[in-house]
């Protein structure tokens, strides 16, 4: 598609005054969703993906005491697993004490799940209780501690999930960034109580 062919649309939600972070699920032909925001996750509706109406439900919240107490938001678009229902990786951040080099900043990003029912995506079935990607490596903790990324990170202590691709039956390659400075690639592998 050639640029003269694009077409400007206005702002999906001119009513809110702050809106970032959006990941589509088209769930079926009559239900898509897209979950957006910060602090927590909101939901809007939409048919032909270019008009959205905003429904003013909150889809995931942040959690006291957990690792995502302070602010939760979406990741990459939900997958659908062998069961039939859906993952939805979501990124999010907690209060920490780690001495790092930016001035007043005091959070740590994390990458959490939750599992999306199937017949209802707005149905929340499982959500963990601990990340599934936290900053443990130099590159992605770039803090007081680290010896050569202390001061070549421009956020310490952050991973956060841009996108993934499935692999192999409930196996998905994840692209995070670490710092928000530098790429990584991690395994994800589902694996189901029996």
């Amino acid at each position: 598609m050639k640029k003269e062919n694009w077409q400007l649309h206005p702002p999906l939600f001119p009513e809110l005054h702050w809106s970032k972070s959006g990941t589509l699920l088209i769930h079926n032909d009559t239900h898509r969703f897209l979950f957006f925001n910060e602090s927590n996750i909101e939901v809007a509706v939409t048919q032909d993906l270019i008009h959205y109406e905003y429904t003013g439900k909150t889809f995931l919240q942040i959690r006291p005491n957990y690792f995502d107490s302070e602010l939760v938001e979406p990741g990459p678009e939900p997958r659908k697993i062998s069961d039939g229902n859906y993952l939805f990786l979501y990124n999010s951040g907690r209060q920490v004490s780690t001495p790092n080099s930016k001035p007043n900043w005091h959070r740590e990003y994390n990458v959490g799940w939750a599992i999306m029912d199937k017949n209802d995506p707005m149905n929340i079935l499982a959500r963990s209780d601990e990340p599934i990607l936290s900053p443990v490596l130099d590159w992605e903790k770039c803090d007081n501690n680290s010896d050569k990324w202390s001061d070549l990170g421009l956020t310490p202590l952050v991973v956060f999930v841009e996108g993934w691709k499935q692999i192999a039956h409930d196996e998905f390659i994840v692209w995070y960034q670490g710092c928000d400075s530098v790429t990584g690639v991690a395994k994800l592998t589902i694996k189901f109580d029996t």
